[in-house]
């Protein structure tokens, strides 16, 4: 389904979020950007999400403000685990628990590129979490952690090793963690967006590829993972009840 435009409460100066809902979803997922901001290819990821049945969003964590600035003070509030984007983030979920009737718990974290190092910072607490060749945090940020999967190419000469220092710091801190590394491909291998010069200045360190088979097993491997681990809405429903009324809901 096609995906529109919406203003967040805690949307920046100059922001305006993405977000897909479908009919009746089953779970939610907040989506973060790359380092260049909202791009078509991650309204795209919102849209693929939408498709399989979850009610997503994707905020805009820059708005108008410079993007050198915008970037510094990003990469700070990953390692600091505090920042108005965390804020921002949470913000999200809140509001599409309300616009959706999701509890917290059907809601999962995803982010690429600086937003992979976004959900890792910000995903205490959440349902599940979706980190993809992105910086990691301290292991101070992460305490608390949803359940987690990372994603890593390979080839990419400062992400790639990402793997097993993600499972090493995850599992100190006894968080669920899976993680995948991809031989064929190098950065940004799970959306398919147009980086042009930029693209190729980096392209020594990042190595960016878009492989469409990968990036299906890749994506395959995401949801399969969110599935399991995001509470659907009529399990959750069926807890609160149960809550309520000490003995499980008709």
């Amino acid at each position: 389904m096609k995906g529109t435009r919406v203003d967040l409460p805690a949307d920046p100066r100059g922001a305006s979020s993405f977000a897909a809902i479908p009919e009746s979803p089953t779970r939610g997922v907040v989506v973060l950007h790359e380092i260049f901001g909202p791009q078509p290819e991650i309204e795209r990821v919102v849209e693929r999400f939408a498709a399989a049945g979850y009610a997503a969003v994707a905020p805009d964590l820059f708005g108008d403000v410079p993007r050198p600035l915008c970037i510094a003070r990003s990469l700070s509030a990953v390692h600091l685990g505090h920042g108005p984007e965390l804020a921002q983030i949470r913000a999200a979920r809140a509001w599409l628990c309300e616009r959706t009737g999701l509890a917290e718990e059907s809601v999962g974290l995803i982010g690429f590129c600086l937003g992979g190092g976004f959900a890792l910072a910000a995903g205490r607490g959440w349902g599940a979490v979706s980190t993809n060749y992105g910086d990691i945090p301290p292991e101070r940020v992460m305490r608390g952690l949803g359940p987690t999967i990372g994603c890593y190419g390979a080839r990419d000469r400062v992400y790639g090793d990402g793997a097993p220092k993600l499972e090493a710091r995850l599992r100190r801190l006894g968080v669920l963690v899976e993680t995948h590394t991809f031989d064929e491909v190098g950065h940004s291998f799970l959306t398919d967006g147009e980086y042009g010069v930029v693209g190729d200045v980096t392209r020594p360190l990042f190595r960016v590829t878009y492989d469409p088979a990968v990036a299906e097993e890749g994506w395959r491997r995401i949801l399969s993972f969110l599935s399991r681990h995001l509470t659907p809405r009529e399990r959750s429903a069926a807890a609160a009840g149960r809550d309520a009324t000490g003995a499980t809901a008709d």
